[in-house]
């Protein structure tokens, strides 16, 4: 490639990058939108540049520099190859910022080796979840993750030594081999010129780990900036005919897959356990890839004909059609079974507060999406919140019915249901198990009142899903 100077002063780093669908890749896409500058983009080339996000974001985008790194892990062999290929397109261009975001983690790599030869460049760097930490809280670390490589280690101690030499500190050396996911963190908490976090309980736990000299650091040269939200007109860039009835009280979750961390049983809980004559006319549409699994939990629900699954939408058309439903329906990732605090923020927050429709939190305690000002909000640990936010949206839209009830038995349906679908169509794969297990992190206690149906010894409950039941806790 013949190299030659850039007329952008600034260039983005983004393995990830529309027209990939990636969502992390989405977010510095909108990040360049709202800086509203001419840039240009070091991303791994997928094809598909008729996507319509490709089109737009390209009106921000002085060069693209494409490599061609064939990976789906954020490995040792993939982080290399994206920095040595990064590099060579690079070529003798001159930037005076630079700014990377943490999935995948090479670009960060990339990143650093740049600034190592271009000293005086500004280096922004964002995290967009946790790196080191899994969901789980566990330090991750597996085969393609060590870092094998003595002459890399050893020039990085070289910088290293002339940063303990410049700021007359004394960190410690790194050893071969090397964790990369510690070290995405470490060496960008250590080089990096500014830090963004989109949240405040993300920073803390990431740095909770490390020593104070390092948390200071990153104190000092951090901001928290949550996800870019888009100005209205990006809203109308794409149509959906989606076909909804205008009698009905439409709810829409935006997502991709069903995740047992982030999932539905709140609505289920409160749905199910409400005798109210209007409660049909809610629908709730579920924009995510069908699920054998979920089939599997909601197959003998009363509602399961008002859950309306539909497939993922391109991201302009999400946005689109954010404005034709009446609630917008969020939740948090559960984490409280491992982290003090939730670390996470759904990143379609700042997608939904852009609609300026009504929303449903449904959060953890302390997290950031606790803080936010929601129309609608409950914990998701505490279901009978969830039956109250149900029972005043009925009310906000004209459906009001003084004899109401609850059904106290929910559990005990609930759990003969599930039965009946084990014996009757399922055999409770491996797959099923683990999956089951893990709803079983999502809350520490039983509701009281109703803790002996689940140790009651007629019913024949598995003991996954027994554990799925901690739902039910407080």
């Amino acid at each position: 490639m013949d190299s030659k100077k850039t007329n952008a002063d600034n260039l983005f780093i983004s393995f990830k990058f529309p027209p990939d669908k990636d969502i992390s890749g989405m977010v510095v896409g909108k990040r360049i939108i709202k800086n509203n500058l001419k840039v240009d983009v070091l991303h791994n080339s997928l094809g598909n540049e008729d996507d319509l996000s490709f089109k737009e974001i390209n009106n921000f985008i002085n060069e693209r520099l494409s490599t061609s790194v064939n990976s789906e892990r954020d490995s040792v062999e993939c982080i290399f190859n994206f920095i040595n290929q990064g590099l060579k397109l690079i070529g003798d261009r001159q930037y005076n910022k630079i700014y990377s975001r943490s999935w995948y983690m090479s670009n960060h790599y990339l990143a650093l080796e740049y600034k190592f030869r271009h000293p005086d460049v500004f280096w922004t760097a964002e995290f967009s979840d946790p790196v080191l930490m899994n969901m789980k809280g566990v330090k991750k670390t597996d085969s393609l993750s060590v870092l094998d490589n003595k002459e890399y280690i050893d020039g990085i101690n070289s910088k290293i030594d002339e940063y303990n030499k410049n700021h007359h500190t004394d960190i410690d050396k790194l050893s071969n081999p090397g964790n990369t996911f510690y070290l995405a963190e470490f060496l960008t908490f250590l080089f990096a010129d500014e830090i963004i976090f989109t949240n405040a309980n993300q920073r803390s736990i990431m740095l909770g780990s490390y020593d104070e000299y390092i948390k200071k650091l990153v104190m000092d040269k951090s901001r928290i900036i949550p996800h870019p939200t888009l100005d209205s007109e990006y809203y109308h860039l794409a149509n959906n005919e989606l076909n909804l009835n205008k009698d009905e009280i439409n709810m829409a979750y935006f997502g991709n897959s069903y995740y047992i961390s982030r999932h539905f049983e709140p609505l289920f809980f409160a749905f199910e356990s409400l005798n109210h004559k209007y409660k049909n006319k809610i629908k709730f549409h579920l924009f995510i890839n069908k699920d054998e699994f979920l089939n599997f939990l909601t197959d003998d629900l009363e509602f399961k004909n008002n859950i309306i699954i539909r497939e993922p939408l391109e991201y302009f058309e999400f946005l689109n059609a954010t404005l034709k439903f009446d609630i917008l329906l969020i939740n948090d990732t559960v984490t409280n079974e491992y982290f003090n605090i939730n670390p996470y923020l759904p990143s379609k927050l700042s997608d939904y507060l852009g609609s300026n429709k009504d929303i449903w939190a449904i959060y953890e305690d302390n997290s950031t999406l606790s803080k936010i000002d929601c129309k609608y909000k409950s914990s998701i640990s505490d279901y009978r919140q969830s039956r109250d936010v149900l029972l005043k949206i009925l009310e906000d839209y004209g459906y009001a019915d003084s004899e109401y009830s609850f059904d106290d038995s929910f559990y005990e349906k609930r759990i003969n249901q599930l039965n009946k679908i084990i014996g009757s169509q399922y055999s409770l794969t491996n797959r099923h198990k683990l999956k089951v297990d893990s709803l079983n992190k999502s809350n520490k206690k039983l509701k009281r009142e109703n803790k002996e149906i689940l140790s009651s010894n007629s019913w024949k409950l598995t003991e996954p899903l027994r554990k799925l039941f901690s739902f039910f806790r407080k």
